[in-house]
């Protein structure tokens, strides 16, 4: 068992797992951008962001995340995914 008062100050921050679950969700729309940037169906990009989801909210539940921020930060990621979708779309 992990004795939390021998833990920095870093990881004892209620934004740490908030920040977490952003920053995953950014990577994840860019690789998921950039891995079917040469494949123009757009459905198996919806398909493999749909697929994150679930890890995603079981992720954020885990880590104690509140339930309309792990909506809104997914949401946020399908954001990210169609404007960098459109960026190799343009090249």
């Amino acid at each position: 068992m992990i004795n939390q008062n021998n833990l920095p100050d870093f990881f004892k921050s209620p934004i740490l797992p908030l920040a977490s679950v952003f920053i995953l969700t950014i990577l994840v729309a860019y690789l998921l951008a950039w891995f079917y940037r040469n494949d123009y169906d757009p459905m198996k990009m919806i398909r493999a962001y749909l697929i994150y989801g679930l890890p995603f909210f079981l992720l954020g539940f885990l880590l104690q995340v509140r339930l309309i921020l792990i909506f809104g930060t997914y949401i946020f990621g399908v954001i990210i995914l169609i404007f960098r979708n459109q960026h190799y779309f343009e090249q």
